[in-house]
């Protein structure tokens, strides 16, 4: 008797009282909704409305919602490309989602920053160009592959898809001829060859997605979403900047209050933002390396836990 209703995100559950209104501005009796959380709102913001299309934040982690047509098991991948767990029912009426997420994605480009591009970050903070902005600069100079150089993200172990908090990261291939861009480049092609591996995951499911949508502050770092297009070989869908969790529960409070009829109509208010297509030369070369990334774990999960019980 003490656990609220269940209702879905744009159901009405009351209405503001005289007393909420005088100390918010906002008008007596406007309806208010259920409601859902920050980053299924940013996902609605961005497009997630209908099964099939793909979202993923690029934030310190990266984090995605898969919006799908039926109820998912977990799943556990004989080829060696990670797990996904079970889905669930999701904001939009009649679907489910997967929803996980990794431990780094902007907190290995902090890394390299912090690492490598010391002198660039004390120039930004006396006013001089933005240390990231240096960063992207620097990784489009290099070539694809990063001439050798891979880089595994698990810096801080690892959620999806391999959920091993034992996983530590690697930087394979290093060579006399590398230098900072490279590490630089390979470090985002990381978060992209992880990218690659959950739609590796879904495509084994039997779930392909038909639309990928991204979102977070790496989708500010150009180089870097053309990495990921190339990676995932499909046209990628970056929003406008202002598309975010408020931006979200603003949409799904006009659908509750009647101002919009449906989700479809709710897709069809959002901004265009803009759509990037992948380079298929780079997506080749990424597809056939991209089994070295997935072993480079596979073939190093013992001696990583080896040396994590070796510090205890």
């Amino acid at each position: 008797d003490q656990i609220a209703a269940c209702a879905y995100s744009t159901d009405v559950a009351g209405r503001v009282t005289r007393e909420a209104a005088a100390q918010t501005g906002l008008a007596e009796g406007t309806p208010v909704i259920c409601g859902t959380g920050d980053s299924t709102s940013e996902a609605i913001s961005v497009g997630l409305t209908e099964p099939g299309t793909a979202f993923f934040q690029y934030g310190s982690s990266m984090f995605y919602y898969y919006c799908v047509d039926r109820m998912v098991q977990d799943y556990i991948s004989s080829g060696g490309n990670g797990s996904v767990k079970g889905g669930k029912v999701f904001t939009i009426p009649g679907t489910f989602c997967l929803g996980d997420g990794t431990n780094a994605a902007g907190t290995l480009t902090r890394w390299v920053r912090d690492t490598f591009y010391g002198e660039e970050l004390e120039m930004e903070r006396k006013g001089g160009k933005n240390a990231y902005a240096v960063m992207a600069g620097e990784a489009g100079e290099i070539q694809p592959g990063s001439e050798g150089l891979m880089i595994l993200p698990y810096i801080y172990g690892e959620r999806s898809p391999i959920q091993d908090p034992l996983a530590t990261g690697m930087i394979f291939g290093l060579k006399g001829s590398h230098t900072r861009k490279h590490i630089n480049r390979a470090a985002l092609e990381a978060v992209g060859y992880s990218t690659l591996q959950h739609l590796m995951l879904f495509r084994e499911m039997g779930l392909p997605p038909h639309t990928l949508i991204t979102a977070g502050g790496g989708t500010k770092n150009n180089v870097w979403m053309q990495i990921i297009c190339d990676m995932t070989g499909m046209p990628l869908h970056i929003p406008e900047t202002f598309q975010c969790s408020s931006y979200g529960d603003a949409m799904l409070a006009a659908l509750g209050a009647g101002c919009l009829k449906d989700f479809h109509q709710l897709k069809e208010k959002l901004p265009e933002g803009r759509i990037i297509g992948p380079d298929r030369e780079n997506h080749e070369f990424y597809q056939r390396n991209y089994p070295i990334y997935r072993d480079l774990y596979l073939n190093n999960r013992e001696l990583m836990h080896r040396m994590h019980m070796d510090k205890e």
